[in-house]
């Protein structure tokens, strides 16, 4: 399950709540007012707030469809 993340338009308080994609929103724990979801990224840090050796946020751009981890021969 996805962990989304929230703002309140009413009293503006971010807020987030892990759901099933298939969820249609979420109430504001503050004011249970409709909130709407905020757009988020994904971070993925270490120890101390630096980035994880050898972390690359995109694939490899050789091996096909899928960087060639499938096996499909693309």
């Amino acid at each position: 399950m996805p962990l989304y993340e929230y703002l309140c338009p009413t009293c503006d308080h971010k807020f987030d709540k892990l759901q099933p994609m298939s969820s249609q929103g979420a109430d504001c724990p503050n004011c249970e007012q409709p909130a709407k979801r905020a757009i988020s990224v994904f971070a993925r840090v270490g120890k101390g707030g630096e980035e994880h050796p050898g972390f690359s946020p995109l694939p490899p751009l050789s091996g096909g469809c899928c960087g060639g981890g499938c096996g499909c021969g693309h």
